[in-house]
């Protein structure tokens, strides 16, 4: 498996650290670290990551939206969703903007990877 860089984007600094100690764990690299939607459009760009692991609800703006900004930018972004709601409209909805999956927190570090793995394709 090759090195897999991952963009962590969530509001919560704690959340963030959490994810950074289980991505380590997994085996995978933390290529850097965004606080909200705006960050992280900057940070991909800046960074081209493997993959960005972005929570839904953020402000100023949200994940949705930066999702769909960063694949307007780059088609090929592989974004997994970070959430707390099952709501399956949302999910559906970024499904459909692009988004490659979701987990749903509370998170398990198998989880994670093994969702991981799967968007890579490995």
């Amino acid at each position: 498996m090759g090195n897999v860089r991952v963009l962590l984007v969530d509001d919560s600094t704690y959340i963030r650290t959490v994810l950074g100690s289980i991505i380590t764990e997994a085996g995978f690299e933390v290529a850097g670290e965004a606080a909200d939607g705006e960050e992280a459009i900057r940070k991909y760009m800046h960074l081209k990551p493997d993959l960005v692991l972005m929570d839904v609800i953020m402000e100023p703006m949200d994940g949705r939206a930066a999702t769909k900004a960063i694949l307007d930018k780059d088609p090929e972004a592989r974004i997994l969703m970070v959430t707390v709601l099952e709501d399956k409209d949302i999910l559906v909805d970024l499904m459909q903007i692009g988004a490659k999956g979701y987990i749903t927190k509370p998170f398990s570090k198998d989880k994670i990877a093994e969702k991981i793995k799967e968007i890579m394709g490995e």
